[in-house]
């Protein structure tokens, strides 16, 4: 009998392992980067400064990189404009739901601003395009991108003017939209916007130089955001795991209701939903501190998120596939 039910288990196991599709091995070293990284972090020999400058090379350089040769490679589908605003119907609902939340918790001015940051802005550069690329792809990168061009846009508009509304320091880097049109991956996005629009592609030589820096973003990213980790906010752990679930549940239940509003289909549709539940971004973090709001609440929804996050990879193939259908 003993037997016999040993048996059944051990076929029960095969069946399970026969249908769970394997982890990329892209996405396992990002795992193991972001993991590495985490550590050196916690044990003291990097810090948030060595963050900062890795971050830098991956906007300023790398990332426009793999903007230009993903979206080179790219068909446009005549669908294409719906992703911006599938971006726009996730964030703007996820402002008012922050807001509600805030006002019920009686959160201070400045926890509110950090509150609404934390879950509002996505984590779209270091681990959104990464795990997408390694995930689906180019094409499914290529869509992460188009997503991304409504996010950003309302990043560096509505919800930088919505920390420094709620915050008391004036910020000293210039406007958010002069940031916003200086970004060198927004540059590197309406320039092969316009290739493709007037039915070029990028010349071969130039493809092949971008073509090592394109495939330094995804473990470049993985760096930095293990390098970004920080709990030392563990006062607002409660805080931070509702701005967490906020931010990833409800971000995630907001993809599902603008990717069926706008009727997208196979890798349109994983993309909107998949990277409408990632993680809270870095960039909220720095916001929160030019703009003196609670810093502490910030840092610890981002933080357990990107964790979260990062646990939940292994199970991100299945539900990808299972979001094509």
């Amino acid at each position: 009998m003993r037997d016999r039910d040993a048996r059944d288990r051990a076929r029960r196991e095969e069946t399970k392992s026969a249908t769970l599709p394997a982890m990329p091995p892209s996405l396992v070293g990002f795992i193991v980067l972001f993991v590495a990284a985490a550590l050196l972090r916690g044990c003291g020999l990097l810090n948030r400064a060595h963050a900062e400058r890795l971050a830098a090379v991956v906007f300023s350089i790398s990332l426009p990189a793999t903007i230009l040769v993903s979206l080179d490679a790219i068909q446009f589908t005549p669908t294409a404009w719906k992703l911006p605003l599938a971006a726009c119907l996730v964030t703007l609902p996820m402002v008012a739901l922050g807001w509600q939340f805030a006002h019920w918790l009686h959160l201070p001015r400045q926890s509110r601003g950090g509150f609404l940051l934390g879950t509002s802005c996505i984590n779209s550069i270091y681990f959104a395009y990464p795990v997408i690329f390694a995930t689906l792809g180019e094409e499914g990168l290529a869509q992460a991108i188009l997503f991304d061009l409504g996010q950003t846009t309302l990043t560096l508009t509505l919800l930088y003017g919505l920390a420094v509304w709620h915050g008391t320091a004036s910020t000293h880097d210039g406007s958010p939209m002069r940031r916003f049109l200086a970004a060198p991956p927004l540059w590197a996005l309406s320039a092969i916007l316009l290739l493709k629009l007037v039915g070029l592609r990028l010349p071969d030589w130039l493809r092949d130089l971008l073509l090592p820096l394109h495939f330094t973003t995804t473990p470049l990213a993985s760096l930095v955001l293990g390098l970004s980790i920080s709990f030392s906010g563990q006062a607002k752990f409660g805080m931070g795991v509702l701005g967490m679930a906020l931010r990833m549940g409800g971000g995630m239940l907001l993809g599902f209701a603008a990717a069926d509003l706008l009727r997208l289909a196979g890798v349109e549709r994983a993309v909107v939903i998949l990277v409408a539940g990632m993680p809270s971004a870095v960039t909220a973090v720095i916001f929160a501190a030019e703009a003196r709001l609670d810093e502490e609440l910030v840092a610890s929804i981002v933080a357990l998120s990107v964790v979260v996050g990062v646990a939940l990879l292994p199970w991100l193939p299945q539900l990808a596939t299972w979001l094509m259908q």
